[in-house]
Formats: C-alpha cells, structure tokens, sequence
C-alpha cells in the first residue's frame, strides 16, 4: 500500500488494514486474531472490577452532557463530557454527524 493512500485514509479504514494485518501474520505462528485478544483482555479486566457506576448521558444542543445519581458515592466524578477516575481524566467527544450503533 502506498504512502500516500495511508495518509489520506480515515481512521477506521486505517483501523481496518492494521487489524487484517495483524489476523494475517498472526494465522502463521497459531496465534489468535487481534479482535479476540483485545475481546478477552477486557473480560478479564471486567473480572477485577470492585465497583460498578452508572453514568446517564445525553445530547443538549450539540455536547454529550454526563451525569451522575446525586447520591451514589464513590472517587469517581463526572462534569459535562468528562470522567475523572483517580488520576485519570476521560473526556469523551462526539464524532460530527456520525449515528453509532449499541454495542452490547
């Protein structure tokens, strides 16, 4: 694939040629693809999880606003489109006139 065609290419047709890149090299040494490595790291980071908050979300205007129950109390906090966990900041932003499908 040329140099140029990588730089003009979105993210997720980029994401696309990486991840069939690695499936590819992976078949070889009986390796499993990508998707289900990252799929079975998170189940098992799932099993370590102490605590489970639930945020509420919604779109005022054009901003994803989070919120919080009032009375759930916990380190985390939560402010418009941004999570604070520990010393970690999550600030989550909406792709301009993309509809996402649930995920389960």
């Amino acid at each position: 694939m040329s140099e140029q065609k990588l730089k003009t290419m979105d993210f997720d047709d980029f994401q696309e040629v990486v991840d069939s890149f690695i499936e590819r090299s992976s078949h070889g040494y009986g390796e499993m693809p990508a998707s289900a490595f990252f799929e079975l790291l998170f189940e098992k980071m799932s099993e370590r999880v102490t605590e489970t908050i639930e945020v509420e979300g919604e779109i005022v205007g054009n901003q994803l606003v989070l919120r919080m129950q009032v009375d759930v109390e916990t380190a985390v906090q939560v402010r418009k489109n941004e999570i604070l966990v520990g010393d970690r900041r999550i600030v989550v932003r909406l792709k301009d006139d993309a509809v996402f499908p649930t995920v389960n």
